[in-house]
């Protein structure tokens, strides 16, 4: 089984889960993307399901363990927040058609599979409240509800692929400092 020509059908199942949606996308739209016949794609695939399973666990695992070696830094909660909220926006602007299938699609997943990544995610919020809850401890931040703060941040960060624009004016790197400054320093003067 050629690594490369998996790669190749992830790519394009990517590329077609992102332009017509998941449900819309049949297993033949695939094959003929990558220039095989249907039964010959089966050779590197189970299936359509296990597919964007394989997709959403990749892209979930990255954004774990981009933040896991955040979290690992010697640094302050505040910059672990910063840092957290410029790679995730990053990684969510450089892949964004894997975001968008990511947290668009992942739902159409059966029972199984999407309690895993279900699981993923919550592993992901969990580090995320881990630094407010440093923050708290050691008195940089005051969140009273970390949890809940945590939920608003990352939904904030993940909805970026519903409106974010590679012609726009700005990039993920301006977005982030908007973002930081935004949780960190707030509204008020």
């Amino acid at each position: 089984m050629s690594s490369n020509k998996q790669n190749e059908i992830a790519l394009a199942a990517v590329k077609l889960f992102e332009q017509k949606g998941y449900r819309a996308t049949s297993v033949q739209d695939i094959a003929d993307a990558v220039g095989l016949q249907k039964g010959s794609l089966y050779h590197y695939i189970t299936s359509k399901e296990d597919l964007l399973m394989q997709i959403a666990h990749q892209a979930i695992l990255q954004f774990n363990q981009q933040l896991q070696s955040i979290l690992a830094e010697d640094i302050s909660a505040r910059e672990k927040l910063e840092r957290m909220i410029r790679a995730h926006l990053t990684m969510s602007i450089e892949n964004l058609e894997t975001t968008t299938v990511l947290w668009r699609e992942a739902f159409s997943l059966g029972e199984g599979p999407q309690e895993v990544i279900a699981r993923m995610s919550d592993e992901y919020l969990n580090l995320v409240t881990q630094i407010l809850t440093e923050g708290v401890a050691n008195g940089e931040f005051q969140v009273a509800e970390p949890r809940v703060t945590a939920l608003a941040i990352l939904g904030a960060c993940n909805w970026v692929y519903r409106w974010y624009q590679s012609n726009g004016s700005l990039d993920a790197s301006d977005i982030s400092s908007v973002f930081s400054n935004l949780f960190l320093n707030g509204l008020l003067r």
